[in-house]
């Protein structure tokens, strides 16, 4: 069974402050800095998710600062390399 999770509406979220190595996570890069950001843990802990709706994410970019809006489109899922928090220096 596919696992899928669809988004509506519009949010303001904020960035998670610190991952965990080889955790997953959904979340953006930045239209700025580039640099991948997540917003939530992945529920099923293995990337096997599909995504869909129609939601806005109003969310700022923890590594730059910069204030962004996103799209489902937008979301990416991704596994943490690297554990820590974020650093804005």
């Amino acid at each position: 069974m596919q696992r899928a999770i669809e988004f509506k509406g519009d949010f303001d979220v904020v960035a998670k402050e610190s991952l965990r190595p080889g955790g997953w996570y959904l979340g953006f890069a930045c239209s700025a800095c580039r640099r991948h950001f997540a917003i939530l843990d992945e529920p099923t802990n293995s990337g096997a998710i599909s995504l869909g709706g129609s939601a806005a994410f109003h969310v700022q970019c923890p590594n730059c600062g910069c204030a962004n809006d996103f799209g489902v489109a937008d979301l990416v899922i991704f596994e943490s390399a690297q554990g820590g928090s974020i650093s804005t220096s």
